[in-house]
Formats: C-alpha cells, sequence, structure tokens
C-alpha cells in the first residue's frame, strides 16, 4: 500500500482511525506557514490543529528529527495551538521515547487497519484498481489480472485465525518461548489450503504469496488490539526484535 493510499483513506475517513477526536480535514499536501510541507492538516474540536506525518514504512530517526525541527520552528514563531502526528506503521520504542520526550504524538496503524477501513467503506485503493485493457493486449491483462487479485480478499480470516490460535499453544510448549510473528506466518504458509488458494488466486510470486500469508497474522494482531474474539483472554503478546510474539496465558 502506498502512502498516498494511506492518506487518502485517513482523510476521507478520520473518525475510523481516530475515534473520538472529531478531527475535521483542513488540507492535504500543503506547506505550513513557510515551515514544511505536511501530509494532511485537520483540526479538532478544540480548535487545535493537527499536522500529520505518513509513512507506509517503519519510522526512522530522520523522519522523528524532522518533525521536531518544524515543531521548534513552529514554537519560535508562537505557534501554540499545533500539535505534530506521526503515523507509521511500526514505531519502535526508542523512537517512540524520543516523540514523547519532545511532545509529538505518533499511531502506529498497520496496512491490514487501513484495509479494514476501505472493505467496511466499500472504497478501492487506488493504486490497485484494475487497469485499463486493450483488446488483444496480452500484456495489459495480465496486469489487470494481476491488481484485481492484489485488491480481492483470498485467505479466510476466520480459517486463519483458528489455525494460528492452536498453533501459538503448540509451538509454545513445545519450546517454551514467545511464538513470534514470523513463525506463525511460516507454519501457516506451509498448510495446503493456503497454497490451493493462491494459486487459485494466481498469484505466483513468491514475495507476493509471503506478503498474503503475512497479512494474516497482521490481521490476528489488529484483532488482538481491537480486543476481539476473546484473544487477549487467551494470550499474551510482546514485542520481540520489533514484532509482536504471543504465547499462552
Amino acid at each position: 500500500m502506498l502512502e498516498k493510499d494511506m492518506e487518502t483513506l485517513i482523510a476521507d475517513y478520520p473518525g475510523d482511525f481516530f475515534p473520538g477526536r472529531g478531527f475535521e480535514l483542513k488540507g492535504r499536501q500543503e506547506s505550513f506557514a513557510g515551515v514544511g510541507r505536511f501530509d494532511l492538516l485537520f483540526e479538532d474540536r478544540f480548535k487545535t490543529k493537527i499536522l500529520m506525518e505518513l509513512k507506509a514504512v517503519p519510522a526512522k530517526y530522520e523522519v522523528a528529527t524532522q518533525l521536531a525541527k518544524y515543531k521548534d520552528e513552529l514554537h519560535h514563531r508562537g505557534e501554540n495551538h499545533i500539535l505534530m502526528w506521526l503515523v507509521a506503521p511500526q514505531v519502535s520504542n526508542s523512537i517512540r521515547e524520543f516523540l514523547d520526550r519532545i511532545g509529538i504524538e505518533y499511531s502506529e496503524i498497520h496496512e491490514v487497519e487501513f484495509r479494514r477501513v476501505a472493505e467496511r467503506h466499500g472504497v478501492l485503493i487506488r493504486s490497485e484498481a484494475p487497469l485499463p485493457v486493450k483488446r488483444g493486449d496480452a500484456q495489459e491483462r495480465v496486469a489487470r489480472q494481476g491488481n484485481r487479485n492484489s485488491s480481492q480478499t483470498v485467505l479466510s480470516k476466520d480459517r486463519s485465525r483458528e489455525y494460528i490460535k492452536p498453533t501459538i499453544t503448540e509451538l509454545w510448549e513445545k519450546e517454551q518461548k514467545w511464538v513470534t510473528r514470523d513463525q506463525l506466518a511460516e507454519r501457516l504458509g506451509e498448510q495446503s489450503w493456503v497454497r490451493e488458494a493462491l494459486d487459485a488466486a494466481g498469484i505466483v510470486d513468491a514475495g507476493e504469496r509471503r506478503d498474503r500469508v503475512g497479512n494474516q497474522i497482521d490481521w490476528f494482531s489488529a484483532d488482538y488490539k481491537k480486543g476481539k474474539y476473546g484473544l487477549a483472554d487467551e494470550f499474551d503478546r510482546a514485542r520481540i526484535d520489533r514484532k509482536w510474539a504471543y504465547r499462552p496465558k
């Protein structure tokens, strides 16, 4: 998923990502007071301006330090009702500590959550929209089919979840170690029903197959965070090498 897709979904449905905050979109891809360009500009119910920076990859120090410079410049200009906000799929503990120390908000929003919002509102992710096809042009037909497949849910989330749960217990009882996202993705990818579903959808690229399987683990993580299906009652969750890992309670 591209950053422009993230930007569009947050701009159109801020209440889905930041419930109860009353965010109202005021601008996109604009410069603020000559300080710098921001992805999104919101205003909350208290008339505080929220300058939001979006990243489709894990947050890096370069982004955090740049936001810190913007914040310092705005402070020097006497802007007291402005809040800086970073959104990324992963914000490491060290960067969290840095952002907390300088008063910059942040949110971890995974790709799976963006897709869930898109599905809820029945919208198509623009970068994955089918390409126009010319009659007889085989290459364009292949490209169109690939994009169509990428925008569909190929693997059953319910079936994946019901496989992941006993697998966590099995691996924990066997090794007495936290069960990592990568372990779960590897085991899920070995299942015949998973391979058959990916084959039937025409997904043959190894990298895309790994991504599709990994997304199922991310869905599981998102459901855990939201308190769905009683997952938090069954399992503990912790960060291991910057990725979520699980063990039965």
